[in-house]
């Protein structure tokens, strides 16, 4: 059955059925992955996944069901599926089918020169750039990882309002893991990038990037244990961000999990820092002209300068708020609920090199590398203890790798005390970014 007429179909029988109001949401994506290893093709996968899900109103409440199968069994199990998770919701919560924006921003998110890829030039690229790193240096002693892939996707949400909405969005990703080996300890880097055009994929420089942060670990050692002057670097700033970005979720401050609920309007951090979630991003990995629920999305400044402004919101928290939605009702997947998720989510950059912070910060450390931030991360409370690795510096240089620490301190408090931010905004094969920054101080404990 196509899809025009399972629409039709499933709307007309959901009514008679007694739903006030419905909604499709589908999702057609195809992915080719390609992983290669001692220059030969070790992994091929090419996958295709279409599904749809089904959302009603009956007597004030929601259900929800999902297919991956268009055909008229499929229209009936829908309904009863939803009817009886419907019937079984104890909560009072308010539910919504959006009837819709009378604007909707153009987005760039598909890329027309991603269309009908060749695979043997992914797999060409692939091979190059593992080629490329070892012979970029003669430490090069094995390959972690060497992969490139293709995606794209196709998704949109029709509802008994008159709402239909659809949009596509494409990428190319790529990277590669060199090991190197120097006096008998093995260290690993990672080169890697995100392209929306095949002829921005160099393997060269992926290459180098890898091996050159390999080579950056050779000879690290920790330091004492105290208080030290931070420099987060971009990628590090980014996995902390991540890790914490559940703290300006909506339904969370609603129901208590959030230290921020009741502090729309207050300072919470340095004046010099503006938290940006911005759905209309060009090129950005979670850029989209709608939410899911079919909100027309937007820029907003979650953090301007130092003050929260709001928090993400979907239909369902901003009615309980009394506030518009921000646009952030989004689905894990097809089969999911409507939950909440920022977009392109980032600190805005500075003014300041790295170079410049490097020589702001004289003495102390520079961290590059966070590991075990979903174990060792409190986003209740946020209180952090993590592994860490970067760079002690000395005369505002970097002067030796540093390894065999661990980082801690409070989110909350580190937003606060943020000096200095760099020009150096990077999103790091992600959808979360950020800036290199210094902050006044972490606890590290080391030797």
């Amino acid at each position: 059955m196509e899809f025009i007429e399972f629409k039709k179909l499933l709307f007309k029988k959901a009514l008679a059925k007694g739903f006030d109001e419905c909604e499709i949401y589908y999702s057609n994506r195809e992915s080719l992955s390609i992983t290669v290893y001692d220059q030969e093709v070790e992994k091929y996968s090419l996958n295709k996944t279409f599904g749809l899900s089904f959302r009603g109103k009956i007597k004030g409440k929601m259900g929800y069901s999902y297919t991956e199968v268009m055909d008229e069994e499929a229209v009936d199990m829908l309904i009863e599926n939803s009817i009886g998770g419907a019937m079984a919701i104890e909560s009072e919560d308010v539910q919504f089918i959006y009837k819709g924006d009378k604007e909707y921003s153009k987005v760039s998110s598909y890329s027309d020169k991603l269309e009908n890829l060749d695979s043997q030039a992914l797999i060409k690229l692939a091979l190059d750039m593992e080629r490329e790193s070892k012979s970029y240096s003669d430490k090069v002693v094995n390959i972690g990882g060497c992969s490139i892939s293709y995606g794209n996707s196709n998704y949109g949400i029709y509802n008994t309002n008159g709402l239909e909405l659809t949009n596509k969005s494409n990428l190319i990703s790529a990277y590669v893991v060199p090991i190197i080996e120097v006096n008998g300890e093995k260290y690993d880097g990672c080169g890697y990038t995100t392209a929306n055009c095949i002829d921005d994929v160099d393997p060269k420089a992926i290459a180098k990037y890898g091996v050159e942060e390999a080579l950056s670990k050779v000879g690290g050692k920790s330091i004492p244990s105290g208080k030290y002057k931070t420099l987060i670097y971009n990628e590090a700033m980014v996995s902390l961000l991540g890790a914490f970005a559940g703290i300006f979720d909506a339904d969370a401050s609603q129901k208590g999990l959030s230290l921020l609920k009741g502090k729309e309007g207050q300072r919470i951090a340095a004046d010099i820092v503006t938290l940006v979630d911005n759905p209309l991003l060009e090129n950005g990995l979670a850029s989209t002209p709608f939410d899911d629920e079919g909100v027309a999305t937007f820029k907003k400044e979650i953090i301007s300068k130092g003050k929260l402004t709001t928090l993400f919101h979907n239909l369902k928290t901003a009615h309980k708020a009394g506030i518009k939605t921000t646009g952030n009702g989004f689905k894990s997947s097809y089969a999911s609920p409507v939950s909440i998720d920022p977009t392109n989510f980032y600190i805005e950059k500075g003014n300041k090199s790295l170079k410049e912070l490097t020589e702001y910060i004289g003495k102390g450390l520079m961290v590059v590398e966070f590991a075990g931030l979903h174990s060792g991360a409190n986003s209740i409370t946020g209180d952090f203890s993590i592994a860490a690795k970067g760079f002690y510096i000395e005369d505002g240089k970097k002067s030796y790798p540093v390894e065999q620490i661990t980082v801690a301190g409070n989110y909350f408090e580190l937003l606060k005390t943020i000096e200095e931010i760099g020009d150096d905004l990077k999103f790091p094969m992600s959808s979360i970014g950020s800036p290199s920054l210094v902050v006044k101080e972490l606890m590290v404990a080391g030797k």
